[in-house]
């Protein structure tokens, strides 16, 4: 059977899929998504075959959390508004971005895993998926949750980001100290990044035509 960093690249495929077979009835935030999903897809591309040629493939990292985060703010841009987190995200995203570039100016950035970063990442996306939470809570507006495609995203999200927290902020010191222990913990980064996938492609495949 091969191992689960080589199936991870299953779902985000499939994801790619659905997202360009329906992607001209899909609304703003989920184009949002399946641009996510192709950006992720060719970094994942990427990273297999910088890491076969040059040894390392870290260097893709803080281009990664660039787009990442980029997107998703975009995406929960428009699932925000009018709020004034909405109407500030732009700024947010415009200082990741420039820590994110700036961060070549150091050289562990192309043999070290960038962690201070996808940790700030992961607290960002966190406290937007918790405003979406707080706003359907709070407006009660959607009837059915479980044919709400946002939600499906927004839950897929919670369990990547909050499930890789510990692994974002400490790989780098257990790679050190343990390289066994390092690939069990990128093993379960490979199960989280799955879900995540599938989730994606569920909100992509029950999401409502958009309307004319």
């Amino acid at each position: 059977m091969p191992p689960l960093y080589d199936l991870a690249i299953i779902p985000i495929t499939v994801a790619l899929v659905i997202g360009i077979w329906r992607f001209r009835r899909l609304n703003k935030p989920l184009r949002g998504i399946v641009l996510l999903v192709f950006c992720e897809l060719f970094i994942e591309i990427a990273g297999r075959v910088s890491g076969k040629l040059l040894g390392t493939n870290m260097f893709l990292i803080p281009i990664d959390t660039i787009l990442e985060f980029g997107l998703l703010g975009w995406v929960y841009r428009q699932v925000l508004a009018p709020s004034a987190v909405s109407r500030g995200l732009p700024v947010v995203v415009a200082l990741f971005t420039a820590w994110g570039l700036l961060s070549y100016l150091w050289p562990s950035t192309l043999y070290e895993f960038n962690t201070t970063q996808r940790f700030v990442e992961s607290l960002l996306v966190l406290g937007l998926v918790l405003l979406y939470f707080y706003k359907v809570i709070r407006e009660l507006l959607i009837v059915h949750l479980e044919r709400e495609p946002m939600f499906w995203v927004s839950l897929g999200l919670l369990i990547y980001f909050a499930g890789n927290l510990f692994i974002f902020i400490s790989s780098n010191y257990v790679l050190q100290r343990s390289p066994a222990l390092s690939l069990r913990f990128w093993a379960i980064h490979a199960v989280f990044y799955m879900i995540l996938n599938s989730l994606f492609t569920l909100a992509l495949w029950i999401a409502p035509s958009k309307k004319k």
